[in-house]
């Protein structure tokens, strides 16, 4: 449907416009708290207006405005969770990723019940990049996902009938459980305040730091995350249409099963890296991290054009690698510099315009040249590989910002020094 493409375009505007906002308003008011529950309530009544949408034209402003709302509360939560555990925020920053991914595997198995009526009878498989995600957002990995099918049932059920279209009931679900989610907030806010900085009380003195060094940083990551996070979006898009339509020629159920074990590889990593993150720094898991990604991405190279196992391991590699990456690389510059609003901002800009180009090139070169999947994964991984180590090189001889009571050891100094 040719309005698909321009409703979820107009999302993802609002995206980048509610990633932007976000920085500047919870940088601005100091209720930080009060910004979340409003735009969670907003994100909820968008998604419950949606499947009342009558024209194209309401439904793309309700889109719009869904966008906008996640990206202030991606921008917003990502900084709150660092700023309430501070030092010690690894492992929760590493949860609250997970619960993205979570999100969005739930959210297709809702709304999956409610398709039938209005599903496509048309025997061949579209593999195209059909869709937009942000795997490392709100926008793509929390319950709000909008499968391409569920706006075409939407859009065709007022075109053929006046009937309520079924997945109304999906999306009904899923904003209520958005409101139940505002009304958590609420009572936070009232039983548990926070500061004006949105953190809780803590006597840690913060090191300062030259803007030069800060800017560098924050550049520096966020080629990192527009490189890793471009790379799970394309790899994940393009897979199926490259082992159907590549040297291997797969069926498309194949090419289906090997994006699901990718999926699922992802999710399960996740999910350890919630523990693993308890043990060890943001610096040894980044490392862990590219070592996995990289062996995958070198598997896929040399073997993935003429041998299905090495398409098969090599995704679950790189599932299993680029899962962690994206909070590993926040919580790393986070123990040097203060990650503020409009920095996270540029960090979920960084993102958003990764999983457009990346993917894009790629489905651009794939129908001529099916290996184009497998030289982009490798030079992405090369890529992040030497990222990281100017990276280190930046930071080795660098305490943290955190500065130490006497007597307790500077833990991000020692990481970079040992490694």
């Amino acid at each position: 449907m040719a309005h698909i493409a321009f409703i979820y375009t107009a999302r993802s505007t609002g995206y980048l416009i509610g990633s932007l906002a976000g920085g500047v308003i919870f940088d601005a008011l100091t209720r930080k708290q009060i910004i979340l529950t409003v735009f969670n309530f907003c994100s909820a009544l968008t998604m419950l207006g949606i499947p009342w949408s009558r024209s194209i034209a309401v439904l793309t402003v309700l889109m719009t405005g869904n966008g906008i709302s996640l990206g202030v509360l991606d921008t917003g939560g990502n900084v709150c969770c660092l700023n309430l555990w501070g030092k010690d925020s690894g492992p929760f920053y590493q949860a609250l990723h997970f619960t993205f991914g979570l999100g969005g595997l739930i959210a297709p198995l809702i709304a999956a019940p409610f398709l039938g009526d209005y599903e496509s009878e048309t025997p061949e498989v579209d593999f195209n990049n059909n869709s937009t995600t942000f795997p490392n957002s709100n926008i793509h990995n929390s319950s709000q996902n909008f499968p391409n099918s569920s706006l075409e049932t939407i859009l065709e059920g007022f075109e053929t009938t006046s009937e309520i279209p079924r997945v109304t009931y999906a999306f009904t679900i899923i904003g209520g459980f958005a409101l139940f989610v505002t009304a958590l907030f609420l009572i936070v806010c009232i039983i548990a305040p926070i500061d004006n900085q949105g953190q809780t009380t803590d006597e840690t003195q913060i090191r300062k730091r030259k803007l030069s060094f800060i800017l560098l940083i924050v550049f520096l990551n966020i080629v990192l995350v527009f490189v890793e996070t471009g790379t799970e979006v394309g790899y994940a898009q393009m897979l199926a249409t490259y082992v159907v339509k590549g040297p291997l020629k797969l069926t498309s159920t194949i090419g289906s099963y090997m994006t699901s074990v990718f999926w699922g590889a992802f999710s399960v990593s996740r999910f350890a890296s919630v523990f693993i993150a308890i043990k060890f720094s943001s610096l040894q898991m980044i490392i862990f991290d590219i070592i996995i990604s990289l062996i995958g991405a070198l598997i896929l190279l040399f073997f993935g054009a003429s041998e299905v196992w090495a398409v098969w391991l090599a995704t679950v590699l790189l599932g299993v690698g680029i899962a962690s990456f994206f909070p590993a690389a926040v919580g790393w510059a986070e123990r040097y510099i203060t990650v503020t609003n409009k920095i996270a901002s540029s960090f979920a800009i960084g993102a958003a315009f990764g999983e457009m180009v990346i993917p894009y090139i790629i489905s651009r070169y794939i129908d001529t040249v099916p290996r184009v999947i497998l030289y982009v994964v490798a030079t992405s991984c090369v890529l992040s590989t030497v990222v990281v180590f100017i990276l280190w090189l930046i930071l080795r001889k660098k305490q943290d910002k955190y500065l130490n009571d006497e007597g307790t050891t500077n833990v991000a100094f020692d990481a970079n020094v040992k490694a």
